[in-house]
């Protein structure tokens, strides 16, 4: 990713929700490498508390809190907005200005709040429409307002997780680019000389960045690409089945065992219980078949998570296996490690064997 982002030229935003610690902050950031960036993305208010020494430090400059803004959290945004050098707010419909605009008449906040407008281009989870005559308005209010800095466009495309090949994916991304492109193109109509930053990604499309082309747009660009991402530091079966990463990139499992055996129930040999379900791996499914997917033993890597309640997990096989022995430690591919890290209090760190070689806590709440 770090490669990438480098030789395109793009800046580098990594999302932090799918662990919420310090340390993964401290390796998405590019520590240890030749690699260096100093902003990022959250998803809630917890975890930029949670990283305020990385920003005291001045490893972190810059905040992109990615909930489009909603009144009753203004004033904790007012509170973090002194503690970070750049705090950046979301935006996608204009009662949200309304709340700002509120918000400093009556509370005398004079900084001006810094905003990336978010642009739907095919996810249906939030954003204005392109070509939506809502768009205009705001655009026109946040370049005219003396509460408002227009930081950049910020597009996501979830329903890339559906591509099946890294040149679906990288499709999309020209998608993501000349939405938040457009979008800029637009704003220009109303103030000429500015340069948004055009924050585009999902790891899907982030991990076909490397086959970008700036060729591959036709129009002229109107502002900075800056890349997001966050999966992709662990990523899981779900990105696997985007065909974008290979299995062996996986870096999160979660660890059960195998607590009781059903020989000749349902196919194949039978079937195991295990002591996780969906408060361990979470009900997401994906292109692979399955909640999960045995991990090691190497040996029973057929075995899938094919049923889940709530602590209970129950290990399936199609065709002709072994069954794996009572007491047998197993680890998980889960689906979808944003979910799946979600139900721990903490997290074991491996170095590529047995040996736990640190522990990571990660901040929880809202």
């Amino acid at each position: 990713m770090f490669s990438t982002v480098k030789k395109l030229g793009f800046d580098f935003r990594p999302h932090v929700k799918t662990h919420k610690t310090v340390e993964g902050t401290l390796l998405e950031l590019g520590d240890g490498t030749d690699f260096c960036t100093k902003r990022i993305v959250i998803s809630t208010l917890a975890e930029a508390w949670n990283l305020l020494p990385l920003c005291k430090s001045g490893r972190i400059e810059d905040i992109l809190f990615s909930m489009p803004v909603v009144q009753s959290r203004i004033d904790e945004l007012a509170s973090l907005s002194r503690n970070v050098k750049h705090l950046r707010l979301m935006v996608d419909n204009e009662e949200q200005l309304d709340s700002l605009i509120r918000y400093n008449e009556e509370q005398k906040y004079l900084p001006k709040w810094s905003l990336f407008v978010k642009i739907n281009m095919g996810s249906d989870r939030a954003g204005f429409e392109l070509e939506s005559p809502e768009l205009r308005k705001a655009l026109k209010r946040i370049l005219s307002s003396d509460s408002f800095e227009l930081y950049g466009f910020y597009c996501h495309a979830g329903h890339s997780y559906g591509c099946h090949s890294i040149e679906e994916a990288e499709k999309v991304l020209l998608d993501e680019i000349n939405s938040a492109n457009s979008a800029a193109k637009i704003a220009r109509e109303y103030s000429e000389f500015i340069e948004p930053v055009l924050s585009v990604g999902a790891t899907p499309t982030a991990h076909a960045a490397y086959l970008y082309s700036s060729s591959q747009i036709s129009e002229k660009v109107y502002g900075k690409i800056e890349l997001h991402a966050g999966n992709f530091a662990f990523c899981d079966l779900q990105q696997v089945g985007t065909n974008c990463c290979k299995l062996e990139d996986v870096a999160s499992f979660v660890l059960a065992e195998v607590v009781s055996a059903y020989p000749k129930r349902g196919k194949g040999p039978g079937e195991e219980l295990i002591n996780a379900g969906v408060l361990g791996l979470g009900r997401e499914t994906g292109p692979i078949k399955g909640y999960g997917k045995v991990k090691f033993p190497a040996e029973y890597g057929k075995w899938i998570v094919g049923r889940v309640s709530q602590e209970h997990g129950v290990l399936t096989v199609d065709g002709d296996d072994t069954m794996i022995p009572v007491g047998t430690k197993v680890g998980i591919y889960p689906q979808h490690i944003c979910i799946a890290a979600a139900c721990y209090p903490w997290y074991y760190v491996v170095d590529g064997g047995d040996e736990v070689v640190d522990i990571w806590v990660p901040c929880r709440g809202w």
